[in-house]
């Protein structure tokens, strides 16, 4: 008995100590935010979120600079963060002693007052598993804090390549509406000649209007990007817009699905969340085969006999019984389902990673080849079919439909390609949630 509550006590010092390592790293992650609610002093102040924190993104926007910026001000990391510091404040209240009771008594016939107290102690091994259960799920939401910031790297990096897609767009249909407006000048000259019918210059304008609709389309998406963006970046809606992007990030080199599998079982958080509660349900199934265990009662009391003039002391010690079997076998049958689901969720979730980085990594490399197609074959190609085609129509060899059908041609492959080169950040930055680019390694996968 002696052995066992001294492991017990020893273990429960490790935990202890796990409880103040992982507040240290609370520490650190709040002081590389600028957003909170108020000033905490277990875990140390932050600031508030300022326009000023994202004022150079007005002037150029980069990914690298937004993915910084979001994981400084995002309220959702903070909201993690917090579920975070919840979760680990749970560990102190279960591995403490319950509180202990004071009692005062008075007995009128024999004239007695006595002021006692009880202090139940339970089974040691019951409050390390208890302790062992309250940090693993603190693990386990730390785990969690950090999916959300990878979603949130990822989410950046489709907000950037989202917003330079539309500008792009805006740009491209810009160049075709001036190359219309050549088209039409060509026409009008023609007609003015008497070479061609009104027909063709009508036909021109009718382009050029289409052209014009579709740029309100743009228009829209680029407003969309850059709302997704601010929310994103926690911006107000008042606040100035975002300058251009500068430039898209170059394209990650292909790694071998094996190789990207393995990163993501090593560092994927979502996989160590769910490990480290699989590992929590094991320590409450073995809390829970603890039932049957007796807990001690100790307890001692002052008594004054005013009848007698002396004074007294009652020492008291006792033990729970655990009569009632049918409580010890359902504490255990919950437990023994919380287990089994948890560790079906941990399937599942391998299961969801594994098919996350073999999707994320088919759409990489599909990008990556659709955007070299285009880049080296179709829109030159139809950049050159223009050329043709606009001096075959000047020539008068071909008529204004097969011009404008050339036209139309480079404008859908130039599209083309700037919807490849988004893609290919956003299948990129999928890949690097997928596998947990950015996650620490060691042992916080350890659960599993």
């Amino acid at each position: 008995m002696r052995a066992h509550m001294l492991l017990g006590a020893l273990a429960l010092t490790g935990c202890l100590s796990d409880l103040d390592h992982q507040r240290r790293e609370v520490e650190r992650a709040r002081r590389e935010m600028v957003y909170d609610l108020r000033e905490d002093l277990k875990y140390g102040p932050v600031l508030w979120t300022t326009e000023d924190d994202v004022a150079a993104l007005t002037s150029a926007v980069t990914v690298e600079a937004v993915q910084a910026a979001v994981l400084r001000r995002n309220p959702d990391l903070l909201a993690a963060l917090q579920r975070w510091v919840a979760a680990l404040e749970r560990a102190p209240q279960v591995t403490s002693l319950p509180y202990p009771v004071v009692q005062y008594r008075y007995s009128s016939m024999f004239r007695m007052h006595s002021v006692g107290a009880e202090q139940m102690l339970p089974w040691p091994g019951k409050l390390l598993a208890e302790g062992e259960a309250a940090l693993a799920l603190a693990r386990a939401a730390r785990a969690d804090w950090r999916e959300v910031e990878s979603v949130a790297r990822a989410q950046a990096a489709s907000g950037v390549a989202a917003l330079w897609l539309a500008r792009r767009q805006l740009a491209l249909l810009d160049e075709n509406l001036a190359l219309t407006d050549r088209f039409i000048g060509i026409a009008e000259a023609k007609y003015a000649a008497g070479t061609v019918t009104q027909a063709d210059v009508l036909r021109a304008q009718v382009e050029r209007e289409g052209l014009l609709a579709e740029r309100a389309l743009f228009r829209r998406e680029e407003a969309v990007a850059e709302a997704g963006l601010d929310a994103l970046l926690d911006r107000p809606v008042q606040a100035p817009p975002l300058g251009p992007v500068v430039a898209l990030p170059p394209a990650p080199r292909p790694e071998p699905l094996t190789a990207l599998l393995l990163t993501a079982l090593d560092r994927r958080p979502a996989l160590q969340a769910a490990g480290w509660r699989a590992h929590a349900a094991k320590a409450d199934r073995d809390r829970a085969d603890q039932e049957w265990l007796p807990d001690a009662v100790l307890g001692g009391a002052y008594v004054r006999d005013a009848g007698a003039d002396r004074d007294e002391v009652e020492l008291m010690g006792g033990l729970t019984l655990p009569l009632w079997p049918g409580r010890a076998r359902a504490a255990r049958a919950e437990a023994d389902a919380r287990l089994r689901g948890a560790q079906a969720e941990d399937r599942a979730t391998y299961n969801r990673v594994v098919e996350e980085v073999r999707g994320a990594a088919a759409r990489l490399a599909a990008a990556a080849e659709r955007r070299r197609i285009l880049a080296e074959g179709a829109v030159p190609r139809a950049r050159q079919h223009v050329e043709v085609a606009e001096a075959a129509y000047v020539a008068g060899q071909l008529d204004l439909l097969g011009l404008i059908d050339a036209q139309r041609g480079l404008l859908a492959q130039e599209l083309e390609l700037a919807r490849a080169a988004a893609e290919q950040v956003v299948a990129g930055a999928a890949l690097d949630r997928a596998i947990g680019a950015g996650a620490p390694q060691g042992p916080d996968g350890a659960g599993r």
